[in-house]
Order: C-alpha cells, then structure tokens, then sequence
C-alpha cells in the first residue's frame, strides 16, 4: 500500500486507522525495509530514509488518535531485510540456492554486514522519531535475520557463522548506541526444513536475545522453502487442514527458556483459544488474516468468531496490488 519509493499512502495510514478503530491493544506494521537493497517486494513500506519519517509519523498519530480508549494502542516498527528472498538484489549469509525461486544469492562480505547491523539500527531511530512505541526485528520466514541464526542458510565459518545469531546481537548493541526505543524480534522457531534451524537451537537463541535486552519473542516458524518438504505453506497456514494455533507446541518451547513475554502468532481464531494459550504457551497472542478480513474484529470478537478461512489470498495477491481481503 505504498508509493514505489516506500513513502505511507492515505489508503496505508487509513487501514491502521482502522486496526486502531477496531480496538486491537498493540500493532506491529507489515515489515518495513532498512535500506533498499533489502526490499521484498513493490510498492513495500519504507524505513530505510529520513525522508521516510514525515508519512510514517503520520500513520502513528492517526492510529492513536481513532484509539478512544486508554491508554492508547500501541504501535511497533517491524523491520525487515529480505536477503536472499528479494527479487531485487538476493544476497545471504552463505551462497545457498533458494528452493522455490531457484535464485543463488550473492554471499555477504564481512563488511556488508557491519552495514546492514547500521541499517537496522538507524532504521530503529527513525521509527523513535516517528513515534512508534518500538520496533520488531523480523528474523522469521527465511529473510535476512533468519537466514543468518539458521544452519541450512548460514555456513560460514567466520564470526557470524560461529554464533549464528551474532547479528541480532551485534544490532541490539548498535541500536542501544543510538537509542533507548524497546526492542523485540519475530523469529522462527523451527524452519521445517531437513538441517535448518530446529526449535532447541531456537530456544537456546531465544535466551541470548533475552540476555541482550531484547524485551518480547514473538514466535513463528517456516520458510519459503519450507512448502518444498510440507504437504502446505507452513508459514501461513490453512487452519482448517493443521487447526488454530498451529505453532503453540513450539512457543511453549521457547517460553520454558525465557523470562520475557512470549507472542504467539499463527492461525488464533477464536477467543476461546486464545484464553486458553494464554499463560502455558504465551503471555500474548498475535493475529494478522483474521484483521485483514475484519479490522474491527477484536470488538466483536466474544461475541462471534472471526469467520477467516486462512485461503491465503491476501498473501498471494499483494505481489500485484494493495493488501485486501479476497475471500468468497
């Protein structure tokens, strides 16, 4: 919903509008790219320029302003670098084919990294300025951040492949140089992919990021590759064939490690289950198809159930236009 060049459009700002109307407690943006080497796709939101703060601020104050209650709705920054999952420029920790797309990335120099950890993090102050509440690491679903704590992406043998997650600790450090906004990350826990990442590797990940300030996990799981060793998408999948909250037993996982919150994202329909996750498997629960369907869901949630079907079609169809519901 963007303009070619990442700046907010009034159909973006109108539909957190929206969100904010239909009285959800916090909202974490579609990813935004940290420089435009990292975009994943057209007409994707940008946070990769000052020039990008006017729009984005703009978005925030009228989110929080249609929020009649208090306190407000919150609203966090994700950030995102696709890597080797970009059209435009794939590049990875390691030269590793991408299954679906058959593209071979370009592997990062040491350098090129220590430049992407400084995109993060100004990206970081930008949102601060802009007025987010904080921001959202995305290293989840075989982009940049995910494909360097995984083991089937990242085989180098240099200090970012020794510890895989040294570059979300590295720009943890960077941002905390810059800024004091919160910090949270969005990261798989499995990437059901044969020697990827697997959820005890996760858990011990999760620990480290917790060590190093990060302040809540929201847990997810699957790649693009992924749907190459599965009977469907794992990222986004189809809830009437793997049930609601499909990612629980994994969340639960990460959540005996860590002392901070836990999200819990992927397939949550009902509020049923959702209050029944809610402190074995996660002290949150994420949703983003039911509210693509109905942003105003969480106001009518105890009284009916979101009638989503999970068809996917919103995420096969914002390659070619605006997000949207297509459901019959």
């Amino acid at each position: 919903m963007a303009t070619a060049e990442g700046f907010a459009t009034q159909a973006l700002v109108d539909f957190y509008r929206k969100l904010a109307e239909g009285g959800v407690g916090t909202i974490i943006t579609g990813f935004m790219f940290v420089s435009e080497e990292g975009r994943a796709m057209k007409n994707m939101t940008g946070i990769s320029s000052d020039e990008h703060i006017e729009g984005l601020s703009e978005l925030v104050n009228e989110a929080k302003k249609a929020d009649k209650e208090e306190p407000k709705v919150k609203l966090i920054a994700q950030l995102v670098h696709a890597g080797r999952q970009s059209p435009f420029n794939p590049v990875a920790p390691s030269a590793v084919m991408e299954g679906t797309t058959k593209v071979m990335p370009r592997e990062l120099s040491k350098e090129e990294i220590y430049q992407i950890i400084d995109d993060f993090a100004k990206a970081a102050v930008r949102a601060e300025k802009a007025g987010f509440d904080a921001v959202q690491l995305h290293a989840a679903h075989g982009y940049l951040l995910s494909q360097f704590i995984s083991p089937y992406t990242n085989r180098r043998r240099d200090e970012f492949g020794q510890e895989r997650a040294k570059i979300l600790l590295d720009i943890m450090e960077r941002i905390r140089k810059k800024s004091k906004i919160p910090v949270m990350v969005k990261m798989n826990a499995a990437d059901f992919i044969p020697g990827g990442l697997e959820v005890e590797e996760a858990a011990r990940i999760a620990k480290l990021l917790e060590n190093a300030g990060y302040e809540a996990i929201e847990v997810s799981a699957g790649m693009w590759e992924s749907r190459l060793y599965t009977k469907f998408n794992v990222v986004c999948q189809n809830v009437e064939k793997s049930g609601e909250a499909y990612f629980k037993d994994l969340a639960k996982k990460i959540k005996e490690k860590v002392e901070i919150p836990v999200i819990l994202v992927g397939g949550i329909r009902s509020v049923e289950v959702a209050e029944r996750l809610i402190g074995d498997y996660c002290d949150l629960v994420s949703m983003a198809r039911p509210l693509i369907r109905d942003p105003y869901l969480p106001r009518k949630w105890k009284e009916s159930p979101s009638d989503c079907k999970s068809c996917n079609r919103c995420l096969k169809n914002i390659s070619t236009g605006p997000l949207a519901c297509f459901q019959d």
